[in-house]
């Protein structure tokens, strides 16, 4: 018996092998479908593909009190327009000037942060920083805030901040799966990872993978199946050949479960 254990200990270290690599793909992964479905920019800027505006129906406060200056609009709306035009350059100018007439204009820091991550994401993670410190009740700036914190690799400030981000807006599945992607960024294989997941898995197709490799770590291969074969009949096909590999690896190790004296 010894000896038959033994002799399966190269295929379970090949599968683990295996699922390591898919880890390691799923790793960017994450990172590239924070940053293209999850930054929050305010009213004023481009409602592409790259940003969500922020629809959040929380008011806060310090939004209602503070006046911003026209010609701090007029910046804002002039970076709008250079956005729209593909102007980047002009957008970040305007954003700038915005801020300079009125360092506690909340929504043009916010968006110049938005601006400026991929080219500069720790002088975006600045702006968001400054943000925060005039108005700490927003949810969308600790959301982005996050992300930024993601790109360089600072996991501890990314969870504080996604954790902030869902305490203020529990109502949207962004929150939890931004929380989610960000303890799955730091091995944490939890129950509460798993739970953020798989919630945030009704509205993000790509967040049924994520939930079950979560999933599979905890053990749990059949519930891991279930969401693996949701997302390949969501009609979504950018991450097929990653869902594949999962399911073919549950499929394995199903079997060598089956076949292992351990069961018994």
């Amino acid at each position: 018996m010894q000896a038959e254990l033994e002799g399966d200990v190269p295929h379970v270290f090949a599968a683990r092998m295996d699922l390591h690599i898919t880890q390691r793909i799923a790793g960017w992964i994450t990172t590239a479908w924070i940053i293209c479905q999850s930054l929050c920019a305010q009213t004023g800027i481009r409602p592409t593909w790259e940003f969500r505006e922020d629809r959040s129906l929380t008011v806060t406060l310090q939004e209602l009190r503070h006046v911003v200056p026209r010609a701090a609009q007029a910046e804002m709306e002039k970076a709008y327009k250079a956005g729209l035009k593909h102007q980047p350059e002009q957008e970040l100018e305007h954003l700038r000037k915005a801020i300079l007439i009125d360092p506690e204009y909340i929504a043009a820091r916010n968006n110049l942060g938005v601006c400026l991550l991929e080219i500069a994401p720790a002088s975006a993670i600045v702006q968001w920083e400054e943000a925060i410190k005039v108005n700490p009740h927003k949810g969308a700036l600790y959301n982005n805030l996050a992300i930024g914190y993601v790109l360089i690799r600072n996991l501890e400030g990314a969870e504080r901040a996604a954790r902030m981000a869902m305490g203020l807006d529990r109502t949207t599945n962004q929150a939890r799966a931004l929380l989610g992607f960000v303890l799955y960024e730091e091995h944490k294989y939890t129950a509460e990872t798993s739970a953020l997941l798989e919630r945030a898995s009704s509205e993000y197709d790509i967040t049924h993978v994520f939930a079950a490799r979560v999933l599979m770590e905890r053990g749990e291969f059949q519930k891991a199946r279930t969401h693996i074969q949701a997302y390949l009949s969501s009609g979504n096909t950018e991450y097929r050949k990653d869902a594949s590999e999962l399911l073919d690896f549950i499929d394995h190790s199903g079997q060598a479960r089956d076949s292992s004296p351990d069961q018994f």
